[in-house]
């Protein structure tokens, strides 16, 4: 599979920022990461797909450019969920031949990285294989990518039960199990809806996610079987 394929599907809404004209490299995995610098988890060929939640400014796009094109990965997917994909990125990606697409908030990265395992199993002949549900997706993942998915996610939500003995991840677990529903949750966990509410509001706190948000809800839920 190719970049330049992807681009093709008009329902993803997938725009080309940068080395327009290596979007013909072949694509040999996905890999989503917002870590400043992946390459340890990266053999080649890639396309990696990222939230930019790494970026705190605009000097930090060349390291991570660099590291990428270093591995020589396939292509870079920028998600646009809060932001469009600043300027400094796309110039790095110029200046270290690096292609750069940009995902419109449309089309949430964990849909794009579906797309792209499923395409590349049906090309490796392995259709009937390939993964159905989260947890497949997940176990293609390196353990130590997991892992530090999991502590950049859930991290200081798992430090504040620590240290004060709170119910918090147990609460999300719930939650996200009752799809969202407070008074379903409220009822499994024997708690008073404006309880569960405060503990929902500190987890957002702590976890920087919005749990009315879809995308965000997904990020949580895999961040919790990523173990």
């Amino acid at each position: 599979m190719r970049v330049a394929e992807l681009l093709e599907d008009p329902e993803l809404r997938l725009r080309p920022l940068a080395c327009l004209d290596r979007l013909d490299r072949p694509v040999r995995q996905v890999f989503v990461t917002d870590l400043p610098d992946p390459s340890r988890y990266l053999d080649g060929g890639e396309l990696v797909l990222t939230g930019l939640m790494w970026r705190r400014g605009p000097y930090d796009s060349a390291p991570f450019v660099a590291a990428l094109a270093a591995k020589q990965v396939a292509a870079l997917g920028a998600g646009e969920a809060v932001l469009p994909v600043p300027d400094d990125l796309v110039a790095a990606c110029d200046r270290y031949g690096l292609p750069l697409v940009a995902v419109p908030r449309e089309t949430p990265l964990s849909r794009l990285m579906a797309i792209v395992v499923r395409r590349l199993d049906a090309e490796a002949g392995a259709l009937g294989d390939a993964p159905a549900t989260h947890a497949a997706l997940l176990e293609r993942l390196p353990a130590d990518a997991r892992r530090e998915f999991r502590r950049r996610v859930l991290g200081e939500l798992i430090r504040y039960d620590r240290r004060h003995g709170s119910e918090l991840l147990a609460t999300l677990e719930a939650f996200l199990a009752c799809s969202g529903s407070w008074t379903v949750c409220a009822r499994r966990l024997n708690l008073h809806v404006n309880t569960l509410r405060y503990r929902i509001g500190r987890i957002e706190e702590l976890t920087g996610r919005d749990l009315s948000s879809l995308d965000d809800r997904v990020d949580l839920l895999l961040a919790l079987r990523a173990e």
